[in-house]
């Protein structure tokens, strides 16, 4: 098969270009306005593209990718789903009194944007660990980098200082953010096997069938150069 990624000299195409997706959002808190969280539906929500690729100054701006901005209420199950402003206790009676305030008077604004392949962000065969039949796992090398945290930073801001909310609290990415396995954050997952016409550079062909072995094809996202 294929050789593994090898970061230092740029070789190897199995594992190679793997890459994840900058998800961020907002939660804004509105004192005199009110939402229906238990009748929202996915399928309700609104999406703009107003950040996309070509409406972007990125020398400007100081990063490259791009991404889109949704707003939807998907449900509203009361302890699952229960956002509430900072200072709010997380406990007792004072929790009980922030849940009859806030409840139905908050919206997310979350942003998906683009996460760039690097050379050292890459799948290989971990050299310590393996399963129970004594095969390598998988291990994975990524974080997050400068350009994927301004791009996130920069999508923001813009939508929260048009609702004007009474409060608000972000997830977005901050400077110096590591990428952490825990929280979900969707699983589009991209990269590891990568396509192309070279196969100095490309783990499939055109047809997403190994170049290697004739008989292996391999369907799916591992094949985007990137998260874009």
């Amino acid at each position: 098969m294929a050789s593994g990624t090898t970061p230092a000299t740029g070789t190897g195409v199995t594992g190679r270009n793997y890459a994840y997706q900058m998800v961020g959002g907002t939660t804004a808190f509105f004192e005199d306005m009110g939402f229906n969280p238990f009748v929202g539906s996915g399928s309700t929500g609104y999406v703009i593209d107003d950040y996309a690729t070509n409406q972007i100054d990125f020398a400007a701006e100081g990063f490259i990718g791009s991404g889109h901005i949704l707003a939807s209420q998907s449900n509203g199950q009361p302890i699952r789903n229960l956002p509430l402003p900072k200072g709010v206790p997380g406990w007792g009676a004072g929790r009980k009194q922030g849940v009859k305030d806030w409840y139905g008077h908050s919206m997310n604004v979350s942003v998906r944007g683009s996460d760039m392949t690097y050379r050292n962000c890459y799948l290989d065969l971990d050299p310590t660990y393996t399963d129970r039949h004594g095969r390598p796992m998988t291990r994975m090398t990524f974080c997050w980098k400068p350009s994927d945290i301004r791009q996130s930073q920069f999508m923001k801001e813009p939508i929260m200082q048009t609702l004007n909310p009474a409060s608000y609290k972000s997830s977005c990415k901050d400077v110096g953010a590591r990428y952490d396995i825990r929280p979900y954050q969707s699983t589009h997952n991209v990269g590891g096997t990568a396509m192309g016409a070279d196969t100095a550079t490309a783990m499939l062909n055109r047809y997403q069938r190994s170049w290697d072995v004739h008989s292996v094809f391999a369907l799916g996202a591992g094949s985007f150069p990137q998260s874009l």
